[in-house]
């Protein structure tokens, strides 16, 4: 059995913490909550591999994983507030023991099992559309969504002005869909995209009035 191992929340402290889209890709990356048997650390993150893979640790049961959607930092937390007196008992009745080849994670107990089982069926009844799920959006999705003028945009619009106008946008959305937290993917761009060719809109018009002067 693990040798008096305690369990240790890593709380969320971002709403958007939990979301991770990479370039180029189809989809967010997915979420889980994990449990380290070794050392009892309970946390919500999402996968930092693209594809199926998974660290050693996860393949080999010392880190167990749930899947569960985005959460909001409230979210999670409630969650992770909710997981951890049923996390003390799997780790009460787990160990890391070595097989001859790699140590590995054990659920010894049917009290550890019967809290194990228990722990997956909260992370699979949190719905989609529940307000602690942050929702997620794309560009894709959205369209053209805002011209420059609605935007706020200009051709002399800063980098700073951006990220500025970006929060105001999206709050705007969140508040208009009746979402409690929300994130738009590809907006950076899409507004910066606005604002470059505001530029060299700007640009081909000035070198087009100093050739009428010549």
């Amino acid at each position: 059995m693990a040798d008096g191992t305690q369990v240790q929340v890593h709380s969320v402290t971002e709403d958007t913490e939990l979301h991770c889209w990479y370039d180029r890709e189809s989809q967010a990356q997915s979420v889980y909550v994990e449990l380290g048997l070794s050392d009892g650390i309970l946390l919500a993150s999402y996968n930092g591999i693209v594809g199926s893979g998974m660290p050693a640790s996860v393949y080999h049961g010392i880190d167990r994983r749930w899947s569960i959607p985005p959460l909001t930092a409230d979210g999670a937390n409630k969650l992770l507030a909710e997981i951890a007196p049923l996390a003390q008992r799997v780790l009460d009745g787990s160990d890391v023991e070595w097989d001859g080849r790699n140590h590995v994670g054990r659920i010894l107990t049917d009290d550890a099992q019967a809290a194990y089982d228990a722990i997956s069926e909260l992370c699979e009844a949190i719905e989609p559309e529940d307000d602690a799920v942050l929702q997620v959006w794309s560009m894709d999705t959205i369209g053209e969504g805002w011209t420059a003028e609605e935007a706020g945009i200009t051709a002399a619009t800063t980098d700073e002005e951006l990220k500025q106008i970006e929060v105001r946008l999206t709050e705007e959305f969140r508040d208009g869909m009746g979402f409690s937290a929300v994130v738009i993917d590809g907006l950076d761009d899409y507004l910066r995209e606005l604002r470059d060719d505001l530029a060299a809109q700007a640009a081909e018009n000035e070198d087009d009035e100093d050739e009428d002067e010549d």
